[in-house]
């Protein structure tokens, strides 16, 4: 199997390319990616793993499991702890020396998110090596979310940490959520981004020392400042995900993860993502302001009274669970900002779902390896998108000030972390199709194309011997380097086309590497995943053919609670090939694709909104579900599926709307299901248009944190 394949990008409108190379590949759910000074990646992800990635081998290795709160596929339904985890990851500035690290993660007994330093100790994470260095109280309950959580250093050694405002923002509207009643402090960020005695929904700023920590000069609040925290350097935050420092000027950027609101309203204005810039230490408004200052109006959500809208240029925060100053400094407007419709500002950000991300800063370099942008690009921050799947360059000019934005990079994978190597490349971390549970996320390496294209390899396995099979585009030799994963390192077992490995070893990997140096990877698992436990499904009568109209009678053992099980049974037309599951047309996956609707939802699993598939059994026999559907793509709304809301998908056209939703509830054709029970009969259903002699027959029957019982039978 070939991972570490490699593809050119259309990099600018100039038609510049970038080469991008899979590095590594399977991470589960990985949040943030740091480069050490000999180039080797080391990545967090979100249920506790530390990893290891060494690109010149493509050896990844776990050096470390974290135990913390997360959420897990064996509860995956949970109002708990809905975004905890390993969130952050920052290298120590004398890591080369000290193998010193700082993870920032959710504590797994107490209600806290902790920051602490740890030691390498022979290439493993050392976790009796903890030093914490900052402890932040938070809230786990009622799907309150918004943990933030990135680490970085700035170039005079300072670390900088984002904290999300820790609250429940799906009973407001899509508006400021600032729910004052009792008992509802929750959906009150109030108390959090808006407290400048809270340390959520902040950036902070410290200087690590031996013992702990310092305060550095120009924080937001001298030491000493009453109801103030002096780590404080940005307040006014709802969930800073991504930040980064420009290692010339030391200004601080991030990007602003916003609110849901389609349209503004009495309440305030709608919902905008933003990059922020931050030259020095200040309040970025929310959640009083957003975007360009536009302003929130203070909400008695007891009376559902509207009050005055607030001051950017003086706002206050009246809240009763505000510990802080009730008079805040004065709001900052955002770099860019743009909502879920077309930016009037921002064009070229385009439309759809939102969740902003930002850095590094570029700057040209004559003398070092690789320059991923051209000389008229020095200077030029980088910006990205997790739910769009796109990069751009904002070039900045006098005073930091944006100059031109454009597009750079799409077609990516949830785009998560973004950081340049010591040479020049730049390691993209991605997160994998789906909102929770990835086993697809991935690393790739952009560098500036030379033209010339990586070998491909293969490798077979017969008995003890594996042999590799090489070629390359441009008919250069290929060298051939064998490594073996043995625990947390690896070893050379040498070269050439074959190899017979006299060692135990976790995966085998050969290297292919051209005449030029164009390298690409194949990995031999040797050892087997430990796997979920495995539903058993037993069909009565043990049918050989079942036909359209029956009933199936069936009992699936080892499903732990019945009420969460799904039987399902799919007929497959005889076409020669089968997707794995329910699938749209090439021309629809196209339109779903541009429109970003695979951003929220998948073909047949729930991720932060309903399966496709789950939408089309529900409204199956509902005939004035099409209509419906299409007119809650143009609205938005909630409830239905839970609490996360559904934006108005305003780049959907009325006819592209009414494709799409004719696509999804076609996909319940020649399906039947049936749900919370471990025994009982399943009706087929009638013959669908794609009925042939030769089709067949999955029967599938599912549970949250269970491998999945499959079965086959032939159609009569």
């Amino acid at each position: 199997m070939r991972l570490a394949a490699t593809l050119a990008l259309l990099a600018s409108v100039a038609g510049a390319e970038i080469e991008s190379t899979f590095f590594a590949e399977g991470l589960r759910d990985p949040m943030e990616i740091a480069v050490a000074p000999d180039g080797d990646l080391f990545v967090v992800e979100r249920e506790g793993r530390v990893l290891r990635v060494r690109p010149a081998t493509g050896g990844v290795f776990v050096i470390g499991e974290l135990p913390v709160t997360a959420l897990r596929e064996t509860d995956k339904d949970t109002p708990w702890a809905r975004e905890d985890g390993l969130l952050g990851i920052a290298l120590d500035p004398g890591f080369a020396s000290n193998r010193r690290l700082y993870l920032y993660y959710s504590h797994p007994k107490e209600l806290l998110n902790r920051l602490s330093r740890f030691e390498l100790k022979g290439g493993i994470l050392d976790l009796a090596s903890e030093k914490v260095l900052l402890d932040i109280p938070t809230d786990r309950r009622n799907k309150v979310c918004h943990h933030g959580g990135s680490l970085a250093f700035g170039p005079d050694g300072l670390l900088y940490l984002s904290t999300g405002d820790n609250t429940n923002p799906f009973e407001s509207d899509g508006f400021a959520p600032i729910d004052d009643r009792d008992g509802r402090d929750h959906t009150n960020a109030m108390r959090s981004a808006g407290n400048t005695n809270d340390l959520r929904g902040k950036v902070l700023r410290i200087k690590p020392t031996e013992a702990g920590y310092e305060i550095p000069a120009g924080n937001l609040f001298p030491p000493g400042t009453a109801k103030t925290r002096p780590e404080i350097y940005v307040m006014g935050c709802r969930n800073p995900f991504r930040i980064s420092i420009d290692p010339k000027t030391r200004v601080l950027y991030w990007g602003e993860v916003g609110p849901d609101a389609g349209n503004p309203g009495p309440k305030g204005a709608q919902g905008y993502d933003e990059v922020n810039q931050a030259k020095q230490a200040g309040n970025f408004g929310w959640p009083f302001v957003i975007a360009d200052n536009k302003p929130y109006a203070i909400v008695d959500f007891a009376t559902k009274q509207t009050g005055a809208m607030t001051d950017p240029a003086a706002p206050k925060n009246p809240g009763k669970h505000n510990t802080g100053l009730a008079d805040l400094p004065p709001a900052q407007k955002a770099f860019i900002w743009y909502p879920y419709a077309k930016s009037e500002e921002f064009p070229v950000v385009g439309t759809g779902g939102r969740n902003a991300m930002a850095g590094p800063v570029f700057y040209y370099d004559a003398s070092r390896k690789f320059n991923l942008l051209g000389k008229e690009d020095d200077h030029a921050l980088l910006t990205y998108e997790w739910i769009r799947g796109k990069i751009w360059k904002a070039k900045l000019g006098a005073d930091e000030k944006l100059e031109k934005l454009e597009p750079l990079l799409d077609r990516l994978k949830h785009p998560m972390d973004l950081e340049m190597a010591a040479d020049g490349t730049m390691w993209l971390l991605e997160y994998g199709s789906e909102w929770y549970f990835n086993k697809d996320g991935r690393i790739r390496r952009l560098r500036p194309a030379d033209g010339n294209k990586a070998p491909t390899v293969t490798v077979k396995a017969d008995g003890p011997v594996y042999t590799a099979t090489v070629s390359d585009p441009e008919g250069d030799a290929v060298t051939i380097d064998w490594w073996l994963t043995e625990g947390v390192g690896e070893v050379r077992l040498g070269g050439g086309p074959s190899i017979s490995p006299s060692r135990p070893g976790i995966e085998l990997r050969a290297v292919a590497t051209d005449a030029k140096g164009a390298v690409s990877i194949a990995r031999v698992p040797l050892v087997k995943e430990e796997t979920l436990p495995a539903l058993q499904l037993e069909l009565a009568g043990k049918p050989d053919k079942l036909g359209f109209g029956e009933e199936l009678a069936f009992s699936v053992k080892g499903a732990g609670d019945p009420g969460k099980l799904v039987v399902r049974a799919r007929y497959i037309p005889p076409t020669g090939h089968d997707a794995g599951g329910p699938q749209f047309s090439s021309e629809i996956e196209k339109l779903v694709v541009s429109r970003q609707c695979l951003a929220c939802h998948q073909m047949d699993k729930t991720s932060v909104g309903p399966a496709y598939l789950d939408v089309a059994m529900k409204y199956r026999s509902d005939a004035e579900a099409a209509a419906r559907l299409q007119a809650k793509l143009k609205t938005g709304g909630g409830g239905t599926w839970g609490e996360v809301p559904m934006p108005p998908q305003t780049a959907v056209s009325d006819a592209e709307g009414e494709t799409i939703v004719r696509a999804i509830l076609g996909l319940a054709e020649g399906m039947a299901e049936t749900r919370g029970s471990a025994e009982g009969k399943l009706p087929l259903c009638p013959p669908p248009a794609t009925a042939a002699p030769g089709g067949a027959w999955e029967i599938i029957a599912e549970a949250p944190g269970h491998t999945a019982a499959r079965t086959r039978i032939a159609a009569k």
